[in-house]
């Protein structure tokens, strides 16, 4: 009996992990991150430690297992690894991912065995933001599905302006505890605990009325064009010219905007092969008074890099500066025969400076980021608070109809409310999105749909509390 409630505990923490990501987008359950955890907090206090750990690493099994399934199809699929070779890559991420709840759930019962109220309303709350912190740290870092992120659309985003993700997914976890407070002790702790539970939320609604930062300046119309090219044909030589052509086309009629965003890699080929192209753009951007900010490939000195520049009257280019082990580099030379596994175009880049000048347009200071970059809230927070404009350029074709784009939109969604500046997201074939200062979406355009989403944002002034610390 007593081997069969492990059992039965240990497939309620699989269960508990793969409902967590539901709570995420695109489904914005948001509730389920609160309730997930609460269940994983129940069953780490009834659990010894080795208990605590297997119990851990199954939940952590079921949220990254759903949560980032699309690896697979990045591996399998673009990356043209065999289906055996892909499954055990995705596997085995999974089960490192899966490691971090493991260590947690054994250090919290090993080290705090005893059930006060302190190990659960402190202890597992910091360790959570603890682990996930080094998540977005180790091997260069995997800062996807935070439990902040899945607050984007409840009352606890807005103490993102304050404590960034990292403090929302502490006020999630501080809430989890605070709902297993309220089974497991006596009638005068849990009125205290509900009390405690109803502020957070409350204080978390009155936040969401302070607007940190402020405007100036006139609108600025921008367009983002949206080729959606088929990553199978995107990086086919005799493809190069078609793309350059039809991102040219679905331009034209937007030659009004003050700002146009081509997505990542827009242009295929090289800075120099492609002069001719670029020096059109140049001049036609020029003649409309208005700029075209696009992804390609840049060569400099024989080392390549994944970049963004600057056609028109506006000014300047970006290196991506974290990069995409395995998709954009290798991180171990050692590992270099590896890559002959996979069918990866452009998969040595290196990355740009830390520091490196902001575009700028009209006067305006733009932070420009490249696909994955936009997940590390303190490589945003760098930038902060020059740059007035956060601009994303994205190719999220690479996880197909996966559930990836959605969750890298809401991350982006995060950024804003963090820093309080509008947010352009333009990608290949979607999530394109314009997002307001407080994390909400303005415009979208369908995902895998050729079009132009053309809307109006401001520069925004000032610091949130989390830039200015």
């Amino acid at each position: 009996m007593k081997n069969f409630k492990k059992y039965i505990a240990l497939t309620i923490s699989l269960l508990a992990g793969g409902l967590l990501p539901f709570a995420f987008a695109p489904f914005y359950w948001f509730p389920i991150a609160v309730l997930s955890t609460a269940i994983l907090f129940y069953l780490w206090l009834k659990a010894k430690p080795i208990e605590a750990a297997l119990q851990g690493l199954l939940f952590g099994i079921g949220m990254f297992g759903v949560g980032v399934s699309w690896v697979f199809i990045s591996i399998h699929r673009f990356g043209g690894a065999s289906i055996l070779l892909a499954l055990f890559i995705t596997t085995l991420f999974i089960l490192v991912l899966a490691m971090l709840p493991a260590i947690q759930g054994y250090l919290l019962t090993r080290l705090i065995p005893k059930n006060r109220l302190n190990k659960l309303l402190l202890f597992f709350p910091i360790t959570w933001v603890f682990i996930e912190c080094l998540r977005s740290w180790l091997f260069t870092g995997f800062p996807w599905l935070l439990l902040g992120y899945s607050q984007t659309n409840s009352w606890l985003c807005d103490y993102a302006p304050i404590f960034s993700v990292y403090g929302v997914s502490f006020f999630v976890a501080l809430s989890a505890a605070l709902l297993v407070a309220l089974i497991v002790h006596k009638k005068n702790i849990r009125d205290v605990c509900l009390l405690g539970l109803l502020s957070i939320w409350f204080i978390g609604g009155l936040l969401g009325h302070i607007q940190w930062t402020k405007p100036f300046g006139k609108p600025i119309q921008v367009s983002l064009i949206q080729g959606n090219i088929p990553q199978e044909m995107k990086w086919q030589p005799q493809q190069a010219l078609p793309i350059i052509h039809k991102y040219q086309q679905l331009t034209e009629k937007h030659w009004d905007s003050h700002l146009i965003i081509w997505p990542e890699a827009a242009i295929t080929l090289p800075f120099n092969e492609a002069q001719a192209y670029i020096n059109l753009f140049l001049l036609l951007a020029k003649q409309h008074q208005t700029t075209i900010i696009t992804g390609i490939p840049l060569p400099i000195e024989n080392q390549f890099y994944n970049a963004a520049i600057a056609l028109g009257v506006g000014d300047g280019m970006y290196f991506k500066r974290h990069l995409v082990p395995f998709g954009e580099y290798l991180p171990f030379k050692w590992l270099r025969g590896l890559i002959d596994l996979f069918n990866i175009p452009m998969s040595d880049f290196k990355p740009g400076p830390p520091k490196q000048d902001l575009i700028t347009v009209n006067h305006i200071k733009i932070a420009t980021y490249i696909c994955y970059e936009i997940a590390y809230a303190n490589l945003v927070k760098r930038d902060l608070p020059q740059a007035a404009l956060l601009v994303t350029l994205t190719d999220d074709s690479w996880f197909g109809q996966s559930i990836a784009s959605e969750q890298h939109a809401q991350i982006a969604q995060m950024r804003s409310l963090e820093t309080g500046r509008y947010m352009l997201l333009a990608s290949n074939n979607g999530v394109s999105a314009i997002i307001a200062p407080n994390g909400k979406i303005i415009k979208t355009i369908p995902r895998f749909k050729t079009g132009v989403l053309t809307g109006q944002v401001y520069a925004m002034k000032g610091q949130t509390p989390w830039v200015f610390m």
